[in-house]
C-alpha cells in the first residue's frame, strides 16, 4: 500500500472538501449540536462528545468503505464495459451532466419522505447516530453523490477489495474529521467561517474537476493518444474560470485574492505539464505479452517486465507519459525484455491467462521476473510511482543477477 500514499492524500482532501460544499457546510452546526452531552454531565463533556462524533463518522466509514469494495468487485466488469466505445460516451455523457448539476443547472433530490424517515434516526441515540452518518450522503446527495461517482471509477480500475475499502475508508475520514473535531471542540464552531457565496465557488471546483472526467472519458472514446493532453486543458481551463471569471464571492477582495491565487497555480501546473509533454524525450519499445517470450528470456538468463495495463487506465496513461519516459527509467528498462500485455479487452481468453497466472486484480501492475524467471514479488509495481521510487523496483530485480 506504500504506493498509493498520494491516491489516499486525494481521497482524504477530496473528503475534507466536500464539506465546503453548499449542501454539507450549512449541515455542520446542526449535526454537531446532536453530540452535546445531556444537561449535567458537562464534567465528562470531552469524553461523550467525541465518542458521539465517533459513532458518526464510523457510520460514515461503513457506508463508503462498503462502496469502495463494491467498486473493486467490480473492476473487471467496469474494465469488460469500457471496451466498448459507445459505453465509454455514456460515461462521460454521465460525467458531464453531474458537472452540470454542480454548476446548478439541475439539482439531485431524493424523496420527501425518505428523508422524513432518516431524519427519525437521529433520535434513536448512539444507534441513531451510526445510521445517520452512514445515509449523510443522501441527506447532501446532490454535492457528495458527484464527486463519490468520479472517485468510484478509479477504484474500478485496480479491482483490489483492499485498495478498494482503504480508499473510501480514508475518504470518510476526510469527510469525518470537522465532525471529530468540532463536536469535541464545541467552542470552534463560533471561529469558522459563516456560510456565503464562496461554497459555491467551491461547488464549482467539484464542477470543473468532474468535466476533467467527462473529457477523459470522451477522448478515450475517440482517440486515447490525446489522453496525456486532458490534464493540463483541465487545469488551464479551470484555473482560468475560477481563479478570474467565476464571480461567486466577489464582494470579499481576500477571497478574490485567494482565487486569484488558486487559479493562477491551476495555470502554471497546467503550463508546466504541456511544457513535459511538448518537450523530446525518448521512449521504450515493448513487445506484446507472450508465454513464450518469457521462457526464451529465462533460458538467455535476461530478467523481463511485464507491464498490465488499458486504454482506460488513468494511472496507466500517467506511467506511459511521466516514468516511462524518465531518462534514468529508460536505461535501466532496456536492461530488461520488455513485455506488454493489453487488458483494454478483460474478457479476451489471452489476457485472463495472464492476469490469472500472476495475480493481476487491478491496474496498472508491473511484474518483474528475475533471470531464472521467477517473479521478484518485492519489486511488483501496483499503481503509479514517480521515478525515483521506480528505479528503486527496478535495483531490486537488477540486484539479484
Amino acid at each position: 500500500m506504500q504506493n498509493y500514499f498520494f491516491h489516499f492524500l486525494t481521497f482524504f482532501i477530496t473528503g475534507l472538501a466536500v464539506n465546503l460544499t453548499p449542501c454539507v457546510y450549512p449541515m455542520l452546526i446542526v449535526t454537531v449540536s446532536l453530540f452535546k452531552p445531556p444537561e449535567g454531565q458537562q464534567h465528562s463533556r470531552l469524553l461523550s462528545s467525541f465518542g458521539k462524533a465517533l459513532i458518526y463518522v464510523l457510520g460514515m466509514a461503513v457506508m463508503y468503505s462498503s462502496l469502495g469494495v463494491f467498486a473493486a468487485m467490480t473492476g473487471a466488469l467496469f474494465g469488460g464495459i469500457l471496451q466498448n466505445k459507445l459505453v465509454v460516451i455514456t460515461v462521460a455523457v454521465l460525467m458531464f451532466g453531474l458537472a452540470l448539476s454542480m454548476f446548478g443547472v439541475f439539482q439531485l433530490r431524493i424523496p420527501s419522505g425518505l428523508l422524513q424517515k432518516l431524519e427519525r434516526l437521529r433520535k434513536i441515540k448512539f444507534f441513531g447516530l451510526f445510521l445517520s452518518g452512514m445515509f449523510v450522503g443522501v441527506f447532501a446527495a446532490s454535492c457528495i453523490g458527484p464527486p463519490v461517482l468520479a472517485l468510484l471509477t478509479s477504484v474500478a480500475d485496480r479491482g483490489d477489495l483492499l485498495f478498494g475499502f482503504m480508499s473510501f475508508f480514508i475518504f470518510s475520514l476526510g469527510l469525518g474529521f470537522p465532525y471529530l473535531i468540532l463536536g469535541t471542540f464545541s467552542g470552534l464552531l463560533k471561529k469558522i467561517p459563516k456560510a456565503g457565496s464562496w461554497l459555491m465557488w467551491v461547488e464549482h471546483a467539484f464542477g470543473v474537476i468532474l468535466l476533467g472526467f467527462s473529457l477523459y472519458y470522451f477522448v478515450i472514446a475517440v482517440n486515447s493518444e490525446f489522453v496525456k493532453w486532458v490534464p493540463a486543458v483541465t487545469l488551464i481551463l479551470g484555473g482560468l474560470y475560477l481563479g478570474f471569471f467565476e464571480r461567486s464571492g466577489n464582494e470579499k477582495p481576500l477571497f478574490v485574492r485567494l482565487k486569484w491565487v488558486a487559479g493562477s497555480a491551476s495555470l502554471i501546473f497546467g503550463i508546466s505539464i504541456i511544457a513535459s509533454i511538448l518537450t523530446p524525450k525518448a521512449s521504450l519499445a515493448w513487445e506484446a505479452y507472450t508465454s513464450d517470450k518469457v521462457v526464451l528470456a529465462a533460458t538467455k538468463k535476461q530478467p523481463v517486465v511485464i507491464d498490465f495495463y488499458a486504454d482506460w487506465c488513468i494511472t496507466c496513461h500517467e506511467l506511459e507519459n511521466f516514468v516511462f519516459t524518465n531518462p534514468a527509467v529508460i536505461k535501466e528498462l532496456k536492461k530488461f525484455v520488455r513485455l506488454r500485455v493489453d487488458a483494454t479487452d478483460m474478457m479476451a481468453p489471452a489476457v485472463q491467462e495472464a492476469v490469472e497466472q500472476y495475480r493481476v486484480f487491478g491496474l496498472p501492475m508491473i511484474v518483474f521476473l528475475d533471470e531464472n524467471g521467477q517473479e521478484a514479488e518485492d519489486a511488483r509495481v501496483a499503481g503509479y510511482l514517480p521515478p525515483a521510487e521506480f528505479l528503486k523496483s527496478l535495483g531490486l530485480v537488477l540486484n539479484e543477477e
